[in-house]
């Protein structure tokens, strides 16, 4: 929360010292400064708008998705993927990804970058695509890129046949071209409750670090997404 919010306000040595300070001890603040500090930066993304936050990221955007498409050409067509599970006590599998697409359709935007303060854009445009903006994985730099969720037979991920249900996409930059992309899939389980199966597809250039750090990151923003899932049932 530090990073970004010292971003949105282009305090860049305060970036820089927040990710060091980050490798060194992780970050770790007490849970009870949690709700201001979101609110806190729900409050500045609110003020600043969608279009003002793409141009004060627009230099760092450009300069990560150059990198992107190195990271690809370097990769001869493998991908890296995290890979993270989770478990809800309660709620159903359909459940979820009603919930899930109901609220990308709607485009309810708190929704999105609520659930992760990497996440700095998150809007569904007219024609369906998912514009993102955030830091994914262990990168420092935010990434502008676009899910297309019906182009799935696109996905470099495979399907696992014991998850019935998904939600995946292909993930392309703004100039067309395909980085990778996402299949999230669910099951019931037998004592009530669902589990996830959340993966996101890297250039395999990409250091493996990056790939830990990104299912962390999948750890934080789908746990509150299931929160809010869970809270509308």
């Amino acid at each position: 929360m530090p990073i970004a919010a010292a971003r949105l306000l282009r305090d860049y040595p305060g970036v820089a010292a927040g990710e060091l300070r980050a490798l060194v001890d992780r970050g770790v603040a007490a849970p009870s400064d949690l709700p201001a500090a979101r609110a806190a930066l729900a409050r500045t993304r609110e003020r600043l708008g969608v279009d003002r936050i793409r141009e004060l990221l627009a230099p760092e955007t450009a300069l990560a998705g150059a990198a992107t498409l190195a990271a690809k050409a370097a990769s001869g067509g493998r991908w890296a993927i995290a890979d993270t599970e989770i478990t809800a006590p309660r709620g159903t599998a359909a459940g979820m990804v009603e919930w899930f697409t109901r609220e990308r359709t709607t485009d309810d935007r708190p929704t999105w970058t609520g659930a992760c303060p990497d996440h700095y854009v998150i809007v569904t445009g007219a024609d369906g695509r998912q514009e993102v903006i955030e830091v994914t994985g262990g990168a420092v730099l935010p990434l502008r890129f676009f899910v297309d969720y019906t182009d799935v037979r696109g996905v470099p991920i495979p399907r696992d046949p014991s998850y019935p249900l998904e939600i995946a996409g292909t993930a392309s930059l703004a100039t067309g071209e395909m980085i990778g992309g996402v299949r999230h899939q669910f099951r019931d389980l037998p004592g009530g409750g669902f589990r996830s199966r959340l993966r996101v597809a890297f250039p395999a250039a990409v250091p493996g670090l990056y790939i830990t750090e990104h299912q962390w990151h999948l750890a934080a923003e789908f746990g509150n997404w299931v929160d809010g899932y869970l809270a509308s049932v």
